[in-house]
């Protein structure tokens, strides 16, 4: 069985308590920083919505009774936000009859607590629901990223090319693709075997994510083979930021039980325009990834035959 106190420890979850009783916050402040928690606090409906989506934390306490929006809707409001929509909502409030604990759940609250609470029953709710959304995040994480380098998969890469393309369509705003090959990596493999090219795979993912923006994606496409997602970045951009990790790369052998492996990688790149669909940006970008293999290798190559 998995031990989700392992995978997510509490200090790295964050509770997010709402509510306009500074007194309320005080007590479950100090209780679920007690059990290894960080705590956000906002004290009002508006103050939450506003740091919700910044914050992004793992579960949060709201009162319903507070100035301006209620608890209620700003539930529904959360909920109706795909970026936040996941995040479990608990009810901490006064507000105790059948009709409202209905309200609650409506809203779509995970759970429903009534004032004057009990802090161990509080914070044993706490644990149960954080523990079953850290269950939930694993298997979409396990279900998203390749096993060994941890990257996004191949079906993750294309969900997101597809939400790029769509992206384009109202904005306009060029994206393109970088795809990489490790040269000669069966002869790493059969020269110094298969954990060293494991470990040359693992490299080389630190490489391409760490020297990536924010906003770019990195997957593991298949064997020895990655794709780099560029948003707003034309081919230009994405031949100047290939060439860039092409000479990391090359400049630095990799370590593997005191034996130095000497690493490139061929690239070949692609931009997304209005007259050229999925399917073909990604193909032209394997093409070009070919020639710049069969043209000698550990080059960028953005231009057909």
């Amino acid at each position: 069985m998995l031990n989700m106190d392992k995978l997510f420890p509490p200090e790295s979850m964050t509770v997010l308590i709402v509510d306009d009783t500074r007194a309320n916050i005080l007590v479950l402040q100090r209780a679920l920083t007690n059990n290894g928690y960080n705590i956000s606090v906002a004290f009002d409906g508006e103050m939450a919505l506003d740091l919700t989506p910044k914050l992004k934390p793992d579960l949060i306490l709201l009162d319903v009774m507070m100035p301006g929006l209620n608890g209620f809707e700003v539930c529904k409001l959360l909920k109706d936000n795909p970026e936040v929509s996941d995040i479990p909502v608990i009810f901490i409030t006064a507000m105790g009859m059948p009709k409202d604990v209905l309200a609650g759940f409506e809203s779509g609250a995970v759970d429903y607590i009534t004032k004057p609470f009990n802090l161990q029953e509080v914070c044993a709710r706490v644990k149960t629901h954080l523990t079953l959304s850290a269950a939930i995040k694993k298997l979409i994480q396990d279900s998203e990223t390749d096993s060994l380098t941890g990257l996004f998969n191949r079906r993750t890469l294309f969900k997101k090319i597809e939400h790029e393309a769509l992206r384009f369509k109202r904005n306009e705003k060029p994206f393109s693709l970088l795809f990489a090959d490790i040269d000669f990596f069966k002869k790493i493999n059969d020269t110094y075997g298969h954990a060293a090219g494991d470990d040359v795979l693992i490299n080389i993912s630190n490489i391409l994510n760490t020297e990536k923006r924010e906003v770019d994606q990195v997957g593991r496409w298949g064997g020895e083979e990655f794709l780099l997602l560029l948003p707003e970045t034309n081919i230009e951009g994405a031949v100047q930021h290939g060439n860039k990790i092409r000479e990391l790369i090359s400049a630095k052998p990799i370590i593997h039980e005191e034996q130095e492996i000497n690493i490139t990688m061929s690239f070949g790149v692609s931009e997304y325009t209005k007259d050229i669909n999925i399917e073909k940006i990604i193909d032209q970008a394997d093409q070009r990834l070919y020639l710049a293999k069969n043209s000698g290798r550990n080059k960028v190559v953005s231009e057909d035959a």
